[in-house]
């Protein structure tokens, strides 16, 4: 062969060679990534063909599943009109979304300013709170709370002890969920708000109780701490309802909101008391109203009705299975659900998390198609999460359930 040749077939190898790109450095993936190829319904079908059924509805990003027809056609119309324009322009779309979402949401709320993902949403959240006081900038957050990964919101959120980060945290103050750490923090601190989530998702779904939340929003009141719940898990659909806090009875000052109501696009944003505001300049960016994104957000939510008289059978099969696991296998403990959130904690022979044996059950319900999530990040939670989308059918949720028992009979029973 001529050298030529050689350098052609070479140039040939490289090209056909997977590229090394780190795309997926810094995920939070529980198992091995992904070659998706496409996506319809509750399925992913990866570059071999083989199909996965998505139990996790990305985050809660999909909750009508993948590529909704209305959601889709909706973008299709949009991108054919205006695909990109400043924050400071209207359009329809962005005007009727606004309405719609005001509408909906719990009373007291009466602005609206919209992000293109979560982490944004809470900075401008703490933003408004921070600009409502003269002199107050620091804000309390919950044990085990979660929200976000930017420099600000990780600030506000659990981390790891040997942070190489922790010098940018100097805006949080962690509170235990105890209504007197949380009353001494506020006396003593003077904070401008706490932050917090009703089911604490990405640390292994830990769902609140009323009388907690009560208690904080009675103390928000008594020391004029502005209260942000940050619903951007449990927007819009998965807990049958548009808001949780609704079902909690509590009206917060600012609520945070996201993944959901995006149909799949990028969208989220803050909601807010009249007496909040930003100021030029504070919390604008340059694709933050971005048309194509509140296009499918309108669609999502004409969507969205007809589908939460799905949650209840849903929510009970959760339940059930999840309970029948518990009581078969010793090493899952403290079966929860609430809405389409349904949780397991993974434990060793003395009680202990067990995370390895947590990453090891999800990477064997991908290797047989099911995909399931686990707590925090890989390595570190021991809690088997899902939150399948509200179209999934009883059936196609039985079976993944199936799927769950054969996979645990596997590494728990036939192994011993």
């Amino acid at each position: 062969m001529t050298q030529v040749n050689q350098n052609q077939l070479l140039l040939t190898q490289i090209a056909l060679a997977k590229p090394n790109l780190s795309l997926s450095e810094g995920s939070t993936i529980s198992s091995e990534a992904l070659d998706i190829d496409r996506a319809r319904g509750v399925y992913l079908w990866d570059a071999q063909g083989k199909r996965y059924i998505d139990l996790f509805s990305q985050t809660w990003s999909m909750p009508l599943g993948h590529n909704n027809a209305k959601v889709i056609s909706a973008v299709k119309k949009q991108l054919s009109r205006i695909t990109h324009l400043r924050t400071a322009y209207f359009t329809p779309e962005k005007t009727e979304l606004a309405r719609r979402i005001l509408e909906l949401s719990p009373l007291g709320l009466s602005k609206v300013n919209f992000v293109l993902h979560g982490s944004l949403a809470v900075e401008g959240a703490m933003k408004l709170a921070i600009n409502h006081y003269e002199d107050r900038d620091k804000i309390l957050y919950l044990e085990d709370g979660f929200h976000g990964r930017s420099f600000a919101t990780m600030g506000v959120s659990w981390k790891l002890s040997d942070s190489k980060y922790k010098n940018y945290f100097t805006n949080g103050i962690e509170v235990k969920k105890d209504l007197c750490d949380i009353e001494e923090k506020m006396h003593n601190n003077k904070p401008a708000a706490i932050i917090l989530e009703l089911i604490q998702g990405n640390a292994g779904c830990k769902i609140l109780s009323k009388e907690l939340i009560l208690g904080i929003r009675k103390l928000c009141t008594e020391y004029d701490v502005t209260m942000i719940i940050d619903e951007v898990q449990t927007g819009f659909g998965c807990m049958g309802v548009n808001f949780l806090c609704t079902e909690y009875k509590v009206n917060p000052d600012i609520l945070v909101f996201g993944k959901a109501i995006g149909g799949g696009f990028p969208l989220a944003g803050t909601i807010y008391k009249e007496e909040y505001s930003f100021q030029p300049g504070d919390h604008s960016f340059t694709f933050a109203h971005n048309p194509v994104s509140l296009a499918a957000g309108l669609a999502y939510l004409k969507e969205l009705k007809p589908t939460l008289k799905n949650v209840h059978e849903l929510t009970n099969i959760i339940r059930y299975s999840l309970i029948k696991m518990e009581n078969k296998f010793s090493s899952l403990k403290n079966s929860r659900c609430l809405g389409l959130k349904g949780a397991i904690d993974v434990v060793d022979r003395n009680g202990a998390p067990d995370c390895k044996k947590a990453d090891l059950i999800v990477s064997k319900l991908l290797e047989k198609g099911v995909i399931i999530s686990n707590s925090r990040y890989r390595h570190l939670g021991n809690t088997l999460m899902l939150q399948p989308p509200l179209i999934t059918t009883p059936k196609q949720l039985r079976r993944a359930f199936s799927t769950m028992e054969q996979v645990l009979n596997e590494i728990y029973l036939l192994n011993t």
